[in-house]
């Protein structure tokens, strides 16, 4: 990819999925709803109206303007949205059949226009699959929901996230591995030439902006998600707003940062230690970092998932070094969403396969070496699994905490 370069922003071109992509998808899940007697699959969350059509909103679209794709157990899908959306489906989509209704209508925002035709195209006790499951969402209001579902009996509504959507998605093509594999590597060069631009001083906002604008200048297109925390001798906790803290010696600052190229993401964090690390912190880090390294290693087709959890746990839980967390799992998938199923957890026995993008994300409990208070230490990779093992798509941390120097 040949980068386009806009004074400090670059743009990294790519070429829009083919639509043979897209056709795969259909027929995959095609194959799906035959095996679980679904007569029709009604897409309507913005990331699944993205895996079947490309569609590119990056508005919401669970309130004003809904999108609705129906995949039919053959011949065309049909989309159902609102006037004007239409058009620019038939133009820049593979959907070319299109029903619209005029919109914005609260009162009657698709409803009857999405109904008239679930009664039209299926028989009257058809099962139509929609994203009712574990980690899912509906792309319109709960309320039109359930006005739908009454207005189209006998039909009936099912889950499809477990048995279609799910494993579907679960599974990148090599198209989506690349996407995921550029935007890893882009914020992998933002992190590491992020340290030698900090300084003692600094506050945790002016440092995930800058590092912000490091992403940005690679060709990162979005930054969705940019957690930023700190204290003395270690952090409390892997989620928060970066805030006006002055990061002072001392300090250890942890970055997690979701990240977007084409709407597919990236997921993972660094440490930076303000001053000399204390000799806590040095340890905890080197046994996550060793975890890490076996959850890696342990990602392979053919195993369930919850091998991956036990390879860390053992190395966390092992010689009084540490102990796991109880943050609930240790790792998870992403794709176009994040994060998406499986977890990397004792009791998921999901089977690993080619194709599957896997965080690895171990954490580790240790006393602050100040005053024995508790502290967190959190690390995290993004893996693909391949046929001979998994590949690692971020730039692997470095074995010691970069120290940002007085």
């Amino acid at each position: 990819m040949n980068p386009i370069d806009f004074g400090s922003i670059r743009t990294i071109p790519y070429d829009p999925f083919p639509r043979v992509e897209y056709e795969g998808r259909v027929e995959r899940a095609r194959r799906l709803m035959k095996e679980h007697t679904i007569d029709a699959l009604l897409v309507t969350a913005e990331h699944n109206l993205r895996y079947f059509v490309g569609e590119p909103s990056t508005t919401p679209q669970q309130t004003t303007r809904p999108r609705f794709l129906l995949i039919l157990s053959s011949g065309e899908a049909v989309a159902v949205v609102p006037e004007g959306i239409d058009q620019f489906y038939r133009e820049t989509t593979w959907v070319k059949n299109c029903r619209s209704w005029p919109s914005p209508n609260p009162k009657d925002e698709g409803v009857s226009a999405l109904a008239g035709a679930l009664r039209e195209l299926l028989p009257e006790h058809a099962r139509i699959g929609v994203e009712l499951g574990a980690e899912s969402r509906l792309g319109f209001p709960a309320g039109d929901f359930l006005r739908v579902a009454d207005a189209i009996k006998p039909r009936t509504f099912v889950d499809a996230s477990d048995p279609i959507f799910t494993p579907l998605r679960m599974i990148k093509s090599p198209l989506e591995v690349d996407r995921i594999r550029a935007v890893c590597g882009l914020v992998s060069e933002a992190f590491e030439n992020l340290t030698p631009k900090l300084r003692l001083g600094m506050t945790e906002r002016e440092v995930c902006r800058l590092f912000e604008a490091e992403c940005f200048s690679r060709g990162v297109e979005k930054t969705s998600k940019i957690v930023g925390v700190s204290g003395r001798g270690g952090y409390t906790r892997p989620y928060g707003v970066p805030s006006d803290k002055v990061l002072s010696d001392g300090d250890l600052l942890f970055i997690d940062a979701g990240c977007l190229f084409d709407f597919y993401w990236s997921d993972f964090d660094r440490h930076f230690a303000f001053g000399a690390p204390d000799p806590h912190t040095q340890d905890a880090y080197q046994v996550v970092w060793d975890a890490t390294e076996a959850g890696i290693a342990a990602a392979k087709p053919g195993i369930p998932i919850c091998n991956v959890w036990s390879a860390m746990s053992a190395v966390l839980n092992s010689n009084n070094r540490g102990k796991a967390t109880n943050i609930g799992r240790m790792g998870h998938s992403m794709g176009l969403w994040m994060p998406e199923l499986p977890s990397v957890q004792p009791d998921d026995k999901t089977i690993l396969k080619p194709g599957m993008i896997i965080n690895i994300e171990p954490s580790t409990s240790y006393p602050s070496y100040f005053d024995g208070s508790p502290k967190l230490m959190l690390h995290e990779e993004v893996v693909v699994v391949t046929e001979a093992g998994s590949q690692l798509l971020t730039s692997r941390a470095s074995r010691t905490i970069p120290v940002v120097a007085k």
